[in-house]
This record gives structure tokens, C-alpha cells and sequence, in this order.
């Protein structure tokens, strides 16, 4: 009797449909679904992380660890494949331009949303706020700390579509990056939102919407690029890329640093081992 792999066993059974595309299992061209489902996947650490930071109050020694963690996985997740894609696709005239573009618009916006008053987002002490929240400005501060996590989220989360274009396969980096660097931020965002007075029902429903919102921008950057020149899909790589870069830099680092001091460079070191094992695996 000959062995039958699981892919081959659903595939003659007619439950293909039910098996989106991935590089560790075979190499199809990516589909709309594949963006969809894959999407969907990792932007759901979003709301679950949060869900779990409200009801157990994490301390900030956890996330900062985490924080670290992520932070080098994201680091290793825009080396080997956004930034190398981008490389490989267009050169590196269009590479460095969409860097500093990403860049640039990540340090804008983000600017943009501090002046707002939110700062710190992933701080499990207040969740980006400064205080306790008012009754009445928890609607203007909900609508800040959406648009604040869709600047942080939708460039990883276009990541996720952008590697389906031209016959590439959705890579395990990109999903467990994207996964793994939304946790800390639910998580701390959940438990210092809590602290800060915010409803449990309100908080859930503002990392629902992120994690919507990030899901369709996954399936948005495979439909709007997959006709786009080789040059113009470079640069959307590495915009991507340059803005993750900005955020782990800005954001990420520094406020695991507050607390995991030098274990910032340990559990850093980490994730990237983690990032590269996966991408070269």
C-alpha cells in the first residue's frame, strides 16, 4: 500500500477548498482565498490577545518580554522576506525608496496619533492612554487607539498578501511574524485599557474592528498589486517593510526596554533565531 500524504488524502476526498496554500505544503500560486483565510489567521491574535488581557491583567515584566520577543521576530520577518522579496522582484533603486517612504509615513502618522494622546500603546499600565478615560472622551479615544493599531497593524498584515503575488507562496515567516508581533500588543492594550476604566465590551469591540480592518487590507494588497509592474510591486514591499521597521524601532524596542532591560537583547535574540529557523526551514 502506498503512502498517501494528508494534502493528497483531503484533495481526493473534494476538500481541497479547505486546504488554503502555504509553503510548507505545497507550491501552488496564491489565491483571494489563500490572502483571506491567511489574513484572517494571524490578525486574530488581535482581539484574543486583548480578550485575554482584560480579564488577567498582566504585569509589565511579561510584556515587555514578549514585547522583545516579537520585536525580533519582526526584524527577521522584514530580512528575509519582505526586504529580500522586494530585492529579488525590483533592485535596489525601488527597495530604498519604498524604505523611506514606509518610513517616513509611519513616523507621520504615528507623530500624528501621539498628539491625539495616545502614546505607548502596548503599556499594559494604561493601553495608550494617559489615565483613567472620562465618559465622555472614550468615544474620540477609542477612534485614537483604532487608527493608532491600523498604522502599527496594516503593513504586516499586507505582508501577508503581498507574498501570494506572482506565484509566491504564503510563507510560515510572514504568518507567525505577524501573529506573534500582534500579541503583546492585544495583550498590553486589553490589560491597560481595563485598568484605564474602559468597558469590557468596548475594548473587545475595538480590537474586533483592527482585526477586521487588517484582514481586509490583506486580501486589498493582493487584489490592487497583483497586476502592478515588478518596479511598483518592489516598492510595496519594502514601503511594508520600512514601515514595520519604523514601528519595531520606535515603538516596539524601546518600550520593551522599560522594563526587560537587557533582557530586551535576549529574548530579541530569540525571536530572530526564531524568525530565521522558520524562513530557512
Amino acid at each position: 500500500m502506498t503512502n498517501l500524504s494528508l494534502l493528497d488524502f483531503i484533495s481526493n476526498q473534494g476538500f481541497v477548498f479547505l486546504t488554503p496554500n502555504i509553503g510548507l505544503i505545497k507550491s501552488y500560486p496564491g489565491s483571494l482565498y489563500d490572502s483571506l483565510f491567511w489574513g484572517l489567521i494571524a490578525s486574530s491574535s488581535l482581539p484574543v490577545s486583548a480578550f485575554l488581557g482584560m480579564y488577567f491583567l498582566p504585569g509589565t515584566k511579561i510584556i515587555s518580554k514578549l514585547l522583545a520577543f516579537s520585536g525580533g521576530v519582526l526584524i527577521g520577518l522584514i530580512c528575509y522576506e519582505l526586504f529580500e522579496s522586494s530585492y529579488k522582484i525590483g533592485g535596489m533603486n525601488p527597495t530604498f525608496m519604498g524604505l523611506v517612504l514606509g518610513l517616513l509615513i509611519y513616523v507621520l502618522s504615528n507623530r500624528w496619533i501621539e498628539s491625539r494622546g495616545i502614546k505607548e500603546r502596548r503599556s499594559c499600565n494604561h493601553g495608550g492612554c494617559k489615565g483613567k478615560i472620562s465618559q465622555n472622551s472614550i468615544s474620540s479615544t477609542s477612534k485614537a487607539l483604532i487608527l493608532g493599531a491600523l498604522i502599527d497593524g496594516i503593513p504586516e498584515s499586507a505582508s501577508i498578501g503581498m507574498s501570494l503575488l506572482d506565484d509566491k507562496i504564503i510563507s510560515i515567516t510572514v504568518i507567525i511574524g505577524v501573529f506573534i508581533s500582534n500579541f503583546p500588543e492585544g495583550l498590553a492594550s486589553g490589560a491597560g485599557l481595563r485598568r484605564a476604566g474602559m468597558s469590557k465590551s468596548r475594548i473587545i469591540l475595538i480590537w474586533l474592528s483592527v482585526g477586521i480592518i487588517c484582514t481586509l487590507s490583506s486580501v486589498l494588497s493582493f487584489l490592487l498589486l497583483t497586476d502592478i509592474s515588478p518596479y511598483f510591486q518592489s516598492i510595496i514591499y519594502s514601503f511594508a517593510g520600512g514601515g514595520i521597521l519604523a514601528m519595531t524601532l520606535q515603538t516596539v524596542i524601546p518600550e520593551a526596554y522599560k522594563e526587560a532591560h537587557d533582557l530586551v537583547s535576549i529574548f530579541g535574540c530569540f525571536g530572530f533565531a526564531v524568525a530565521f529557523f522558520l524562513s530557512h526551514t
